[in-house]
């Protein structure tokens, strides 16, 4: 590069730098970022460019940064004060952000990536779509990754963002790997082989547009780095408890007494139930929609959803956001509506107030006011060929892409704050796509892809972005299968039976009827435990289902490599087969589960942290810090820490009303004591967030040969929500 054109390309970067808080010493083309703002203990601030009038996906976030949590954490070292970050910003809007990573880093992240947690050495295209393994086109492409250097990195941007993680080789780093020659000769013993993707010293991420935050998480562990960005981007999801129990969606095309008689089905066979999902066929007109009921499918709506609710059935609506000509509000939305159709219904614009108006009273006439409790809110994920094009318009000015990928974000915080917030009525939900700072928002993530494996991936990978997701069920090839399948999504954020297309029941498949019920029916015991997990993901961060590299002792290196072999149609490059641990995942603080799928019909591998684990059925020691392989009993494999108490209901129950007011078991295991904090609160209104809630300290402690349980009370500030502890179960053997 000449000496004039670096004073050219040095003058254009002042110019469109000046006042932003981030010029640095330069070096080539690249600036130097020495100066992150500090924001809070952990937690930094990059500012590239002008974002004034960029959307910013924490300008979304359920609630603020929680503060008081954040200020109560260790204050730590900025990660890259030896080795800054870096940028260059272009003429035509185009910003490169390069972050170091050195040659042993693992990166883990990036949204709802269901090939895998492990990103080192992708490309990834973080843009909302449909679905797709790999490649970054994710129903939730979250830019925020982890590293097992102790840090994260958050891209707070509603611009398509492309990742180079781990890839890219600049010729004027002082890291630059040698090359190696590939041409056959005869290498010395340990001498490096060649390789098509040579280690690479950073990330190195992109986006058109006038400006970039950047936020820079560190932490005293990787759950400690999630949970500081969980607390900034409000705290996470405090679902009500019935959201927590059982859900069935019926077929699309049911009405109001098929739909009871369904109802009637599960009371008759004693299988709990919760929510009540209705498809499509509830509205006089779908795909797009118009929100309004089908009265010849459903006469008499609010008679309908009282006499559920009566039962202690909640009713779930799905609903997708494009508005049909023959619905009310087409035309007062038709104004506030982008330029483009889907399925030929207008795609309003839920950054204006006006829209958002429009939509919260219409459904709080038509469904809260009846008793609804909560939406599916379906196809909100693209594929291009459905979704508006890139260059469409919306009245805001936002751009189509940002509005793409920041559409699931904008619904769910219309209808969570406009509706159910403005209510003091907690929702649960789900939704098709998500994005950056959606930890507050009570909706999980699903996907018309079936793929087992990949489904308990997608467990681990929610995790460590701030979402949630559910493996739902829908159908199986076998009885088997069937069974896999309902343990899985019974140890998941949302356990859901979704028969919209199949029909299917939870006893359809007839030769695993006992051992479905049993689990469903085990899910529910254990409420009081999962409710406390979900107190721990509002208020600490942490998330209530997690991937075991969250867990302190796991080991951090969970991909096996292995060394590719040369083969010249199907590998000719030598690429090695990566292969990851990511079939097992802690749900709650303290149970660790590895479900069976796919071919492990008999027995399969778990790899225990270190400490005792004991399987939680019967208290025996399962091992410490090795692999251990179980047999198929018919029962999902479940592990418990050492000093572990579990606190679940005394009883089955088939309704999560059942809950309130009943008697605890409280089961004890290893050889420790322990103590657990039970959170109650009314399960249904946000009082808790004026500090109405409750906590039971539950100890175990040792007396004599044996243990003896006690429980006082750390915080009373409301009613309790389940009854006395009935029976301690000191379980280790």
């Amino acid at each position: 590069m000449s000496y004039r054109t670096k004073i050219c390309s040095a003058l254009l970067l002042l110019i469109g730098l000046a006042g932003q808080g981030v010029l640095g010493a330069g070096l080539d083309d690249l600036t130097m970022i020495d100066n992150a703002e500090k924001v809070a203990p952990g937690i930094w601030r990059i500012t590239i460019g002008d974002v004034s009038s960029e959307l910013r996906y924490t300008d979304y976030a359920a609630a603020p940064p929680k503060m008081e949590a954040l200020n109560a954490k260790s204050d730590l070292v900025y990660p890259f004060a030896e080795d800054p970050l870096s940028f260059y910003k272009s003429p035509d809007n185009r910003i490169m952000i390069r972050i170091p990573a050195a040659k042993k880093e693992s990166l883990f992240g990036f949204g709802l990536q269901l090939d895998g947690i492990k990103k080192t050495k992708k490309v990834l295209d973080l843009n909302v779509d449909h679905w797709s393994k790999g490649g970054g086109r994710t129903h939730a492409p979250v830019p925020f990754y982890i590293s097992s250097k102790g840090y994260g990195v958050f891209f707070n941007t509603g611009r398509f963002l492309k990742a180079y993680v781990q890839t890219s080789n600049r010729k004027d780093s002082p890291n630059l790997p040698k090359p190696v020659d590939r041409n056959p000769v005869k290498r010395e013993p340990g001498a490096p082989g060649w390789s098509s993707m040579p280690d690479s010293d950073a990330v190195e991420a992109q986006i058109v547009g006038k400006g970039m935050e950047v936020l820079v998480f560190a932490g005293d562990d990787l759950q400690d780095i999630v949970a500081r960005y969980n607390l900034y981007c409000g705290g996470g999801a405090l679902p009500p408890l019935w959201g927590l129990g059982f859900w069935h969606r019926v077929p699309a095309w049911f009405n109001a007494d098929k739909c009871n008689k369904e109802v009637a089905l599960f009371e008759e066979k004693g299988f709990p139930l919760d929510v009540l999902g209705l498809e499509p066929g509830w509205q006089t007109y779908s795909y797009p929609c118009t929100f309004e009921w089908q009265k010849l499918r459903f006469p008499d709506p609010a008679a309908f959803s009282g006499n559920l609710l009566k039962k202690g059935i909640r009713l779930n609506l799905w609903e997708n956001p494009y508005i049909s000509p023959e619905g009310e509000l087409y035309e007062p939305m038709y104004p506030l509506s982008g330029s483009h159709t889907v399925w030929l219904g207008i795609v309003p614009d839920y950054t204006l107030p006006e829209a958002r108006k429009l939509l919260a009273d219409q459904h709080k006439r038509e469904h809260l006011a009846i008793g609804v409790s909560g939406y599916k809110l379906d196809e909100v994920d693209g594929y291009d060929k459905w979704l508006w094009p890139d260059h469409a318009t919306f009245p805001s000015g936002t751009s189509a892409e940002t509005m793409r990928q920041a559409y699931g974000l904008l619904i769910q915080n219309a209808v969570f704050k406009d509706l159910f917030k403005a209510n003091n009525q907690r929702t649960y939900g789900q939704i098709r796509s998500s994005n950056g700072a959606a930890s507050g928002y009570p909706y999980v993530l699903y996907s018309d892809s079936y793929n087992h494996g990949q489904y308990i991936t997608g467990l681990s990978a929610a995790s460590l972005s701030g979402i949630l997701w559910t493996p739902e069920v829908r159908q199986a090839k076998t009885d088997r299968e069937w069974l896999n399948r309902i343990q899985t999504v019974c140890f998941s954020p949302l356990a859901q039976l979704n028969g919209w297309a199949s029909g299917k029941k939870p006893w359809s498949y007839e030769s695993v009827v006992d051992e479905v019920q049993a689990v469903v029916e085990l899910r529910m015991r254990l409420l009081p435990y999962l409710y406390t997990a979900f107190s721990a993901y509002q208020q600490q961060g942490i998330p209530p289902v997690r991937a075991m590299i969250l867990e302190q002792g796991f080991q951090l290196e969970q991909s096996v490599a292995k060394q590719g072999k040369l083969d010249g149609v199907y590998n000719p490059y030598e690429e090695a087969k990566v292969v990851e641990k990511t079939d097992q995942f802690m749900f709650g603080p303290s149970i660790l589960v590895a479900p069976f799928y796919d071919k492990q019909h008999s027995k399969r591998t778990v790899i225990l942290p270190p400490g005792n684990w004991y399987d939680f059925y019967t208290g025996e020691l399962a091992g410490n810090g090795k692999t251990i392989t179980v047999e198929a009993d018919g029962r999902m494999p479940l592990f418990v820490k050492e000093g572990t108490l579990i606190p679940m209901l005394a009883e089955n129950i088939t309704n999560s009303r059942d809950a309130y007011g009943m008697p605890l078991e409280v089961r004890h295991y290893g050889k420790t004591g322990g103590s657990f904090d039970l959170y109650e609160d009314d399960g249904k209104t946000f009082d808790y967030e004026q500090g109405a809630y409750r906590i039971r300290t539950l100890t175990v402690s040792k007396k004599d040969n044996g243990f003896q349980g006690s429980e006082t009370i750390s915080r009373d500030e409301a009613p309790a929500l389940f009854g006395p502890v009935q029976t301690w179960s000191f379980m280790t053997k």
